[in-house]
């Protein structure tokens, strides 16, 4: 089993200037335990904590885990120590310390088996409807924490544990990943909205991956790219506005469908959009972000460029046709051609 141990100097939340207050404070949340509360109001956009992990580990079976983490809590300082074990533990029993790993644990990364646990990001409660983002920058070895919306003083902060999906889905997972039975904003909604938003969200996994089929991307470009018009559409709704990481992901996907058959003028839009949206979500230093800003001023420089046809070939300064809003985005998704 493999870890990385933050050593003892950097195992607290890295510090804001001496001048500026505090963005929040944790307090206790009713029926959710401890929380992060914003002490101000906090424009999107805005890095609310930076933070290295006290602990990273592989999952392993419950008794494996528990003795690799005894004997990596033994390197940690007294300090250290206590931060890892006031955190919550949602499956007490035999094996406390791998129960607070399996509680608090967040993914070093989109998709990766690698968690890692935090003194203070671990006391960001879940929302299916989160006011902010966190990201694993695997240049920096920091876990950030962006508001991906304005967030009012005295509102929680919280990131999303789910993986998408209707209400009983996500509940049923969150259930057993991490021990919790969710009644958030969305999930304790009324029968008949939660209906709406659960169909929302069927349609956004189905869309999704009808977006992420190559050979539909191959043969059906044209349609391909409607479906991430239709996608933005129903993200913008389902979650007022602000679908934050989602919107980076949507944007890529159109440009990776735009420059595989050639079009550089769209390319780099959709690259410079995802860009924007990482920017917000997670900063500018991180290697996904790095990429996508790379790929605004030089579309081109994707492998994947003109690998289906080159039947949508243009230059990257290609006129748009429309000086307003509305003909632009028809023109951007293909949808006046």
């Amino acid at each position: 089993m493999d870890s990385d141990t933050a050593s003892k100097d950097q195992n607290s939340v890295l510090e804001q200037k001496p001048d500026e207050p505090p963005l929040f404070e944790a307090k206790t949340i009713p029926l959710k335990g401890i929380g992060l509360v914003a002490l101000q109001d906090i424009p999107q956009g805005t890095l609310i904590i930076q933070e290295k992990p006290l602990l990273v580990a592989r999952p392993g079976a419950p008794g494996t885990l528990e003795a690799f983490l005894s004997s990596e809590l033994k390197k940690l300082d007294k300090s250290s120590q206590r931060q890892f074990l006031s955190l919550h533990n949602n499956f007490p029993g035999k094996h406390p310390f791998a129960g607070i790993m399996k509680t608090n644990a967040l993914p070093c990364g989109s998709r990766s088996e690698i968690g890692a646990v935090y003194p203070t990001i671990c006391r960001i409660n879940h929302s299916c409807l989160p006011n902010s983002q966190n990201t694993w920058n695997s240049d920096t070895k920091i876990e950030t924490i962006f508001a991906i919306r304005p967030i009012n003083c005295g509102e929680e902060i919280t990131i999303t544990y789910d993986q998408g999906g209707p209400s009983a889905v996500r509940r049923a997972s969150l259930k057993q990943s991490f021990g919790f039975q969710c009644s958030c904003v969305v999930c304790s909604q009324p029968p008949a909205l939660l209906r709406e938003s659960d169909i929302r969200r069927s349609r956004i996994q189905q869309l999704d991956g009808q977006i992420g089929d190559p050979i539909r991307t191959w043969k059906s470009p044209g349609e391909s790219l409607k479906d991430c018009h239709s996608l933005l559409q129903l993200l913008k709704a389902e979650y007022g506005g602000y679908p934050g990481a989602l919107a980076a992901r949507l944007y890529y996907d159109a440009f990776q469908i735009c420059i595989t058959h050639g079009d550089k003028a769209r390319a780099s839009v959709f690259a410079e959009r995802s860009y924007d949206v990482r920017l917000m979500c997670e900063g500018g230093d991180t290697p996904e972000a790095k990429k996508v800003k790379m790929l605004a001023a030089n579309p081109s420089a994707h492998r994947s460029f003109m690998a289906y046809s080159s039947k949508w070939k243009t230059t990257k300064k290609e006129k748009h046709g429309g000086a307003d809003n509305e003909a632009f985005e028809r023109w951007l998704f293909r949808m006046s051609l």
